[in-house]
């Protein structure tokens, strides 16, 4: 028996109402052959009997009677599936095209240098009615236009997630490769595979719409609620201070190029001064988590050689300097009740560095240095 191209997973939680659905829009699929992998991650009411009624030789179900989590159980049928290529898929969710699956192993076969595919989603509330984009906070979250590796990771550094992991297919040989979704994170397990992914492989994302989005109010695990949030700035943090480790430099050059202060910067060291100051940049949302990483890679890089004697020789950066941006830079601030954490505005702070180095920088520094001061001042 042939192996299959793909390999569907599907964690079921307390979704009764909707599973039923969501199996149907997998089990339509034309045109490729898969197997279907579920697992009930616990549910309390009739999900997994539901599910247990479902006859289909591509299924394959496994039951659990505790919850565990759901990168857990991903990982787990992620090393149980057999097909060349992953799809994923929400038990509150549904697939809209009953070519969903042919579509993207097309893409696939066709861009072998591309390591996941995704596509756009239709959001829907309990009964499966259209919401419209416009009347949700991120409603066109989803909808990207194409990038390269480099700009895709400066996208996910200044501003966060903005791909539909329910879309997609990925190789298998991805994650055989990079490792499995860590459960440590719970908000943003996704942002931390794609960073991953992008280090090394291209993806490609799809203008056609792939998925329906349930929206359930107080359900989804991405809505905004203040644990939910906190759980965000904190996972951020987690994921951003390890942003640029294994990052191959011409990725690097490709998508932070234009915030070096030395444009000819080609040593290991200065590559590492240099991205401890791309966490000071400016305009970026939560930037009192990036102000607190760019403090604590540049303390210890003024403890240790080569570094210190290069930040004070071609950056004019001192223990003094270093004083003065740690005045600057609140990161533990309280400004009032219920405002959370605050931190000196970012184009504020970086203007401060740069005009210290301008101060005390060689010649052939100062233009650059200047250049950046001015678009600081001017908010770009």
């Amino acid at each position: 028996m042939s192996l299959p191209t793909v390999s569907v997973i599907m964690a079921t939680y307390n979704h009764a109402d909707f599973v039923e659905q969501a199996i149907e829009s997998v089990l339509t699929q034309q045109g490729v052959e898969f197997e279907f992998l579920i697992v009930d991650d616990g549910s309390s009411d009739q999900t997994r009997e539901l599910v247990a009624s479902i006859k289909d030789v591509r299924i394959q179900f496994f039951p659990n009677e505790v919850n565990r989590g759901a990168c857990v159980v991903a990982n787990e049928l992620i090393e149980l599936a057999s097909g060349e290529f992953i799809a994923l898929i929400n038990s509150d969710d549904y697939w809209t095209t009953t070519d969903k699956l042919a579509y993207q192993v097309q893409i696939m076969r066709e861009r072998p240098s591309v390591g996941a595919c995704f596509g756009r989603a239709r959001f829907v509330d309990r009964d499966g009615r259209a919401i419209d984009k416009s009347s949700l906070p991120f409603g066109t979250i989803f909808d990207q236009e194409n990038r390269s590796q480099g700009q895709w990771l400066r996208r996910f550094f200044d501003l966060g997630n903005c791909i539909c992991h329910p879309t997609m297919l990925i190789r298998k040989s991805c994650f055989d490769e990079l490792g499995m979704y860590n459960n440590r994170l719970r908000q943003l397990p996704d942002l931390d595979m794609w960073i991953r992914l992008v280090k090394h492989y291209d993806i490609y994302i799809s203008d056609k719409e792939l998925t329906a989005f349930r929206k359930l109010p107080g359900q989804n695990a991405s809505d905004a609620t203040a644990e939910n949030m906190k759980r965000i700035l904190n996972e951020s943090y987690f994921i951003l201070k390890d942003f640029f480790d294994e990052m191959p430099s011409d990725v690097f050059f490709d998508g932070f190029g234009d915030l070096l202060i030395n444009k000819k910067t080609y040593y290991p060291e200065f590559l590492e001064i240099e991205k401890a100051f791309i966490y000071l940049s400016n305009n970026r949302w939560a930037f009192h988590i990036y102000n607190l990483i760019g403090l604590d890679k540049i303390f210890w890089m003024l403890n240790n050689q080569p570094y210190r004697e290069l930040m004070i020789d071609r950056y004019a950066f001192d223990d003094r300097a270093f004083h003065a941006l740690a005045a600057k830079v609140g990161v533990f601030d309280q400004i009032s009740s219920g405002d959370g954490l605050s931190s000196v505005r970012g184009d504020l702070l970086i203007a401060e560095v740069f005009k210290r180095c301008l101060q005390r920088s060689p010649r052939w520094l100062k233009p650059i240095l200047g250049r950046i001061i001015g678009r600081t001042k001017e908010g770009v």
